[in-house]
């Protein structure tokens, strides 16, 4: 019995190589495009933390733990600075899961589509932030940041963050594990590398963020938009070509976004 089903799973993982190898290249192609948006998210969170308020645009777990503990001892004006990022990051959620709603076909238009919005509020940003308050700036942040993860959160199999980094630490983590263990040492070897250069890419962008936020140098956002619209034309380049890329079977290879 047993050799029947390691006999099975064999002939099941060789009917599927063809699709796999397919989604493995896409993924590659998808996978600098995903450490360049990590990177922007990390440099926003170290940028929104550090110029305006010590509020984060993207980690709103932070945000929450922040909220929690300031007004556990009753400093609510300290804690209401955490509550609209929270609220304008569900509303670009809800934006970019509806923009995705009818687009099962073409998710790839909505990632670009929301890439541009980021793009043109991070430029309008990188102009005037400064001479915004940080209420208006910080939440202006978050809905972008949202519209990004929302909009693009994978990369070939494996579902990642670009706007956190605890889920893919975790997800990395677990495929190195399991890759040192000998349990499908290839998938999970591609995958621990896939999502730990992600976290990387987050680290230095954050790393980034902070040390030129902090030389107190006007348009401090310039370096972000710059790295997100290098993304963008790497998404909309991939675009272009994503219908080409089958599968040797015809199966089409999904796209970076998984929109439902």
């Amino acid at each position: 019995m047993d050799g029947d089903r390691s006999r099975n799973a064999q002939l099941s993982s060789t009917e599927r190589g063809p699709a796999t190898l397919a989604e493995v290249d896409h993924a590659s192609g998808l996978l600098v495009i995903a450490c360049l948006f990590a990177g922007a998210g990390g440099y926003m969170d170290a940028y929104s933390y550090l110029a305006h308020g010590h509020v984060f645009a993207n980690a709103q777990t932070g945000n929450f733990v922040f909220f929690s503990v300031y007004a556990s001892g009753s400093q609510w004006g300290r804690a209401a600075r955490h509550l609209p990022p929270i609220v304008a990051f569900f509303l670009g959620v809800v934006v970019g899961k509806l923009l995705g709603v009818h687009s099962h076909k073409d998710s790839f238009r909505v990632t670009l589509l929301c890439q541009g919005v980021e793009l043109s509020i991070l430029a309008a940003l990188a102009v005037v932030g400064d001479r915004l308050p940080n209420a208006s700036v910080v939440p202006i942040m978050s809905f972008v940041a949202a519209l990004q993860n929302t909009s693009f959160d994978r990369v070939g199999p494996w579902s990642f963050n670009s706007a956190m980094t605890t889920g893919n630490l975790r997800d990395a983590t677990s495929g190195l594990v399991l890759w040192i263990a000998g349990r499908e040492t290839v998938e999970n070897r591609r995958k621990a590398i896939t999502l730990g250069s992600i976290c990387i890419s987050f680290v230095a962008g954050a790393l980034c963020g902070g040390g030129y936020t902090r030389l107190g140098l006007g348009h401090a956002l310039l370096p972000c938009l710059a790295v997100v619209a290098v993304a963008s034309l790497l998404t909309w380049r991939k675009h272009r070509n994503v219908y080409s890329l089958t599968a040797p079977n015809g199966v089409t290879v999904e796209t970076g976004s998984s929109q439902d």
